[in-house]
Order: structure tokens, then C-alpha cells, then sequence
């Protein structure tokens, strides 16, 4: 935090520009070793005259030689992304620029930034808290509005305020308690044990109305994962290129041509999908295929939705074990090869399709969307949606010990117990706006962070 980093804002190659982002307390000092407004000599700027929120013209020197012209764009501590003294370079597109400008920059003393360094300082100076600076990474990775919309309205501080709340709450009542043990002699009741019982169930259900949201916001976020499953010659691969308008996946006549899972992320009406295409399951000596049927196994767990694939010139009346154990509600059953059947009669069952002709996959691509939009249905019944795995787990430890503070309250237990469950259902949800966290949570969730943000 003492140092003064440096890292490529945008990506390095064939561009129309590369911007370099330096922070630190050295920043205008290093910035004045090899920037001039001056291209016929070299003259330092002054960084004492260097103003907030202005861009220069100028250009970067090599000792004497002009390596590029710039634009250099000034933002003075704390009114900066970092809420350090900041500046970013806009040089013209080219590794070969970025390298020298870099090689100068680290020959003056700046040292390159880690992944998610710039945003990492403007947490702990204050700039912005662990659940919005989290909400930055989500909004980078953001494919589509929805994904947009929620990272957004995670990075303006509207799921920070709501847990700020809770938390507010929860430190009164650990403050009535823990007051009431200094006045323990004189019998002072300064809350009723039923007004607290109440308290802490309606805090319960606002916990637990939060966690609800997360299946809607990890799909939000993630995408829907939409695996296509079936015996082996169904069809499947067939129709995993049609939706992908592209031979990703290998056909072939030849049964267990597909020995693994494939993965390709697609986005149909404004949602994202991972769509998967799996393996034929059966039951084979193969040690490969073996392997591959195990894995298309796993992925049918982890899917949210499911395409059964039945062969409709050859169906298997056996095709339903193979979804078992998955819940019908995710499973769309689809009859491919209509076009070469017999007779080619829709069946009412499932959908009827031709991923060789295109018959029926209108019909597909509806049911699957219709699908798709039940699952996100919590975006639309609550303005705050979490699909941070970490705040879920954080609001559900809360849960936890709000559950012990209200059987502690109805067992009898005194103040000091049902005030320590309360405390650690604080700091349990401080974790979520950094007000508590340690180095190790830190780390894992900057390092996941692209270079320069």
C-alpha cells in the first residue's frame, strides 16, 4: 500500500490506444520523469501545477528520445478511483509502446499492480466497501442487461445500505443486552425477552428472504447451466451446433462419438446459457466412455436445465432413467429426428424437432427461455437480488446464531449468551461490507480480479 503500482487499463495489442493507470503517493514525481509537453526537447512537468480531473497533451521520453505521444489524464488523492494521487497514460495501441513506457516506469521506481490492486486501495481507503468493490469484478464479467443491471445495483450501494440496516440492528439490541448486564443487580429489564423473541424472528425471515434471492442471482450472473442429455446417437451434438450456429461439437453415425462434455456459453432473448453437450449414457466396458458417462452424470447435477434427447426413429422406453433423480421441473423432453421418423407425428409428451432441418426448434427455443425467465422470477419480486456465494453463506452463519439467540431467549439463558449469539450474527454479516474480514478472504477475492482493475 506504500508503493506505486502501474498496470495496463486496457488490453495490450493492435489498438487505437493503450492506457496506463499509475496510484500512489509517487505518482506526479514519476510522471514528471518522463512526460514533457514539449516534443522538441525534453521538460519535465511540474507535478505541483499538474491539476484534478485535467488531461494533457504531451509526450513520453526515453532520456532524450520521444518514445510516443500522449494524452495524460490527472486525478489528485482522494478524489480518485483508488483514493490515491492517479494518473492514466493514453498512448497509441502497440505492445511495443506498453513495454518501453513500462520498462521506464519500473526503472523510476513504480512497480506493476496485481490483480485487483487499484480496486483493492480504493476498499481500504475508504472509497467504496467489500460488497461493492466485489460488484466492479461482476460488472467487468457481465454478459448481458440482466448481469449488467444487477452488478450495478450492487456497485451503487443498495445491497450495502440493506446490510448496513441489518447489522444496525443487530448492534442495538447487543447494546440493550449487554447494558442490561451492567444494571443485572437492580433487576432493570431494559427489553423484554418477548419484544427481543419478536425482534429476532422478523430479523430471521429478512435474513432469510436475501438468501432466497441467490438461485435467481447466480443465474443472473453465471448463466443458465442448460445440459443436453440422452442415449448415445440421439442427436444430441446435433443440436448443441444448431443452437451455436457452428459444427463445435462432432457428428457422426458411429455411437460415443462425444467422449467428454463440451461447454460453450450462449445468450438467447437477453439470457445467458452454458450449454452442455454430454456424452451418450450407457453402459460400456470402454474406460474412456466410462469416464465421460461419469462426468455427463455430474453435469446433469449441476444443471439447471435439462434437454432429454430421445432418438424418435429408435425411442427407448428406458430413456427416463437417465433424469431419475432430477427434479421433472428442470427437464424439457425432446424428440429429435421428426423429419426421418415414421409417420413423423408430434408427440405430447415433449417437443418433436429436426436439428438436421430446423422442424420444431422454434417451439424449443421457446420452452427452454420460458424455462430460463421462471428461474430469474426473483429479479422481478425483489429489488435486492445477491449472487455472491460469500454473502449467501455470510447472511445463512447469521441465521445461525439468531436460531441460538432465540432458543437461548426461550430456554432461559441470560444476556451474556443470547448477546454473544447476536454478536457473531454481526460480525457474520460486517464480512459481507468488510467491516471484519481477514487477509485470506482479502486475497481470494482480489486475485480474481483482471490486471488493472
Amino acid at each position: 500500500m506504500n508503493t506505486t503500482i502501474f498496470a495496463p487499463a486496457t488490453l495490450v495489442g493492435s489498438s487505437g490506444i493503450t492506457v496506463i493507470r499509475i496510484s500512489g503517493d509517487e505518482t506526479f514525481c514519476m510522471l514528471a520523469k518522463i512526460f514533457s509537453k514539449s516534443a522538441e526537447r525534453f521538460e519535465p512537468v511540474d507535478p505541483e501545477k499538474l491539476s484534478s480531473h485535467t488531461a494533457y497533451h504531451g509526450y513520453v521520453f526515453h532520456d532524450e528520445s520521444i518514445v510516443d505521444e500522449a494524452v495524460v489524464t490527472v486525478f489528485r488523492s482522494p478524489n480518485s478511483y483508488t483514493g490515491e494521487d492517479v494518473a492514466e497514460i493514453s498512448t497509441h495501441g502497440g505492445s511495443f509502446i506498453y513495454r518501453k513506457i513500462s520498462n521506464l516506469l519500473c526503472s523510476s521506481g513504480c512497480i506493476h499492480a496485481e490483480p485487483g490492486e487499484f480496486t483493492k486501495r480504493a476498499y481500504f481507503n475508504g472509497k467504496m466497501d467489500l460488497a461493492q468493490a466485489e460488484a466492479v469484478a461482476d460488472l467487468v464479467k457481465a454478459k448481458t442487461d440482466q448481469a449488467n443491471d444487477l452488478a450495478l445495483r450492487q456497485l451503487t450501494g443498495k445491497f450495502s445500505g440493506r446490510i448496513k440496516s441489518l447489522r444496525e440492528e443487530l448492534i442495538n439490541y447487543c447494546s440493550l443486552l449487554e447494558l442490561e448486564l451492567d444494571f443485572s443487580e437492580e433487576g432493570i429489564d431494559l427489553v423484554s425477552k418477548e419484544d427481543l423473541l419478536a425482534k429476532i424472528d422478523k430479523l430471521i425471515e429478512k435474513f432469510k428472504d436475501l438468501t432466497r434471492t441467490y438461485e435467481s442471482g447466480k443465474i443472473i450472473l453465471n448463466g443458465v447451466n442448460l445440459a443436453i442429455i440422452g442415449k448415445p446417437n440421439v442427436g444430441k451434438s446435433s443440436i448443441f451446433n444448431y443452437f451455436l450456429r457452428e459444427s463445435r461439437a462432432i457428428v457422426s453415425e458411429i455411437p460415443g462419438t462425444t467422449r467428454d462434455y463440451l461447454q460453450e456459453p450462449l445468450i438467447m432473448d437477453g439470457i445467458q446459457y452454458n450449454l452442455i453437450d454430454t456424452a451418450g449414457i450407457r453402459i460400456t466396458e470402454d474406460v474412456i466412455e466410462k469416464e465421460g458417462v461419469r462426468r455427463s452424470k455430474l453435469k446433469i447435477e449441476e444443471s439447471d436445465l435439462v434437454l432429454e434427447v430421445i432418438d424418435l426413429t429408435n425411442p427407448d422406453p428406458n430413456a427416463d432413467n437417465d433424469v431419475k433423480e432430477v427434479s421433472r421441473e428442470k427437464v424439457i423432453k425432446v424428440y429429435n429426428k421428426v423429419d426421418i421418423a415414421p409417420g413423423g407425428k408430434e408427440r405430447s409428451d415433449g417437443i418433436s424437432i429436426s436439428a438436421i432441418t430446423g422442424v420444431g426448434m422454434d417451439k424449443l427455443h421457446k420452452a427452454i427461455n420460458e424455462k430460463a425467465k421462471f428461474l430469474v422470477m426473483g429479479s422481478e419480486s425483489s429489488d435486492i437480488i445477491i449472487a455472491n456465494e460469500r454473502h449467501r453463506d455470510c447472511l445463512l452463519k447469521s441465521c445461525e446464531y439468531l436460531t441460538n439467540a432465540r432458543n437461548q431467549i426461550l430456554t432461559g439463558g441470560g444476556n451474556e449468551l443470547i448477546s454473544f449469539e447476536i454478536r457473531a450474527a454481526m460480525d457474520s454479516i460486517s464480512e459481507i461490507i468488510g467491516k471484519t474480514a481477514n487477509v485470506d478472504i482479502l486475497n481470494n477475492i482480489f486475485t480474481k480480479f483482471c490486471i488493472g482493475k
